[in-house]
């Protein structure tokens, strides 16, 4: 009967992440099990089992051996705040206490913790009746907890280390016997060693062990394909937007183009939609003192339609994009320069590029040069010193000067500059210009710009190159110079 209701326990698991599967792939899914799914049924402890729980879950209860893992500073001691957002316990251990201050030490917050955890940790080793395992780590991150020298205390400044023994499975015994045998040691005894690690490992290979096998050993490998990502004879597609991307990190550009993407965000979904808005005034040519009013009007509608969650989060989010809305249409008053077209695409060959994109708005000034602008949402504002060299507003001026432009304005080639419209920043000032490529001490660097990204991007070799935007880099695990990818060596 125990069998059975496993049974059903596990095909429910299987039912709720494939809902429309049938039984052969039930069946398929049970057989390709090497380790029995444990079930979530309630059931009685085994007399022969391990039980895995909380110290406060142990509490009133008792066992021969126990081990205690973890034990950790900061850990274990935890004396981080577990209050609230808003701190409604402090409050009310204020109110109880009859303290019109205003708040408790910090101090006496501090040693009340610390308390409560010498409390939780003096319950867990007291479950043991004959054996105790205490365990800890010491690295540059991690040190052992407090706990352990009130526990057992050590007469050097240090406590000792202990060699962990290796692990009675076959991947730790595949790695002892890798470690030996790509060991940089070279005496006769090593050579000893590495002869019988590598005829062991022979037998691993042979028995189809997964990573005994050499050819299977990462970093071993010849390159696959030392070709550029582009043939010699083809052209580049370069896109605007990206430049800059490629220039502050090449390996992150192309792992992002290869698919290393955290997905769209909810800013990114209401930055979606400013843009939207904004082409919809633009494309109907409403009235400069009408814009306010109409684009509140329609975002107010528009926005239910965006999942932006519930509560204060959704509340400050519906805040900042009224806040843009209300910033645009600002900016719209004074704009004095006459619109061409609003999301217009465009495609320019730029010697091995081919530079494709689309520009938010395009503009013309009283002198007949075209203005390009670019709406921006986010909260990041380019410098002054960024600004000059900006690589997406320097390469829809050469798409103006390459007449990527000609049939909206026939024989306008000449820039006027071009411009970012910040409107997710604070400062009420919205609009950043950069001056014309024709004024810039180097009339020529948008232009060497694009043909040195064209080559880059269609070579083989993409550096990794730290800067400040690696903390929110969504492929910095596979980036040698952090350290959540940096390669693991022998």
């Amino acid at each position: 009967m125990k069998r059975v209701v496993a049974l059903f326990d596990v095909a429910a698991r299987f039912a709720d992440r494939l809902p429309k599967a049938g039984p052969d792939v039930f069946l398929d899914h049970l057989l390709g099990q090497q380790i029995p799914g444990d079930t979530l049924a309630p059931q009685a402890p085994s007399a022969d089992g391990v039980r895995l729980m909380t110290a406060h879950a142990a509490k009133g209860l008792e066992w021969d051996v126990v081990a205690v893992a973890g034990v950790q500073e900061g850990a274990w001691p935890d004396l981080r705040g577990r209050g609230s957002l808003l701190g409604s316990q402090e409050l009310v251990d204020v109110l109880a206490a009859g303290d019109d201050s205003g708040a408790t030490s910090a101090l006496q917050a501090v040693a009340a913790r610390l308390a409560e955890e010498r409390r939780l940790f003096y319950v867990a080793i007291t479950r043991a009746r004959t054996h105790l395992l205490a365990t800890a780590v010491r690295s540059d991150d991690q040190q052992p907890s407090r706990f352990l020298d009130e526990l057992m205390p050590t007469d050097g400044d240090e406590r000792p280390l202990t060699r962990v023994p290796r692990g009675l499975d076959l991947p730790s015994v595949v790695a002892e016997l890798r470690a030996v045998v790509t060991s940089p040691t070279n005496n006769e005894q090593a050579g000893r060693r590495k002869a019988a690690a590598a005829a062991q490992l022979a037998r691993l290979a042979a028995a189809e062990v997964p990573g005994a096998d050499p050819r299977d050993w990462y970093g071993l490998a010849p390159l696959s394909d030392d070709r550029g990502l582009v043939d010699d004879d083809e052209l580049v597609k370069l896109s605007p937007s990206r430049l800059e991307a490629f220039a502050r990190c090449p390996l992150r550009w192309l792992l992002e183009s290869a698919g290393g993407t955290s997905g769209d965000s909810m800013s990114q979904g209401i930055g979606t939609l400013i843009h939207a808005l904004a082409q919809q005034v633009a494309d109907e040519g409403v009235p400069a003192d009408e814009v306010g009013a109409l684009l509140q009007e329609r975002l107010a509608s528009a926005i239910k339609r965006v999942d932006l969650g519930s509560g204060w989060f959704a509340v400050k989010q519906r805040e900042r994009a009224a806040e843009m809305v209300q910033k645009l249409a600002e900016w719209l008053r004074t704009n004095t320069r006459v619109l061409v077209a609003a999301e217009q695409g465009f495609e320019v060959t730029v010697g091995r590029g081919v530079l494709k994109g689309q520009v938010d708005r395009l503009e013309q000034d009283a002198d007949g040069g075209l203005f390009v602008v670019d709406l921006k949402t986010g909260k990041h504002a380019a410098t002054g010193a960024e600004l000059a060299v900006h690589a997406q507003l320097g390469s829809y001026q050469v798409a103006v000067e390459e007449g990527a432009f000609d049939e909206l304005a026939p024989g306008a080639r000449t820039s006027s500059g071009a411009a970012l419209v910040q409107l997710g920043t604070k400062p009420a000032k919205a609009e950043y210009a950069q001056e014309p490529l024709s004024k810039s001490p180097d009339p020529g660097w948008a232009l060497t710009m694009i043909e040195r990204s064209a080559q880059g991007m269609a070579g083989n070799v993409f550096a990794a190159i730290d800067n400040d935007m690696c903390r929110s880099c969504p492929v910095r695990t596979s980036c040698p110079v952090r350290d959540e990818g940096r390669q693991v060596t022998a």
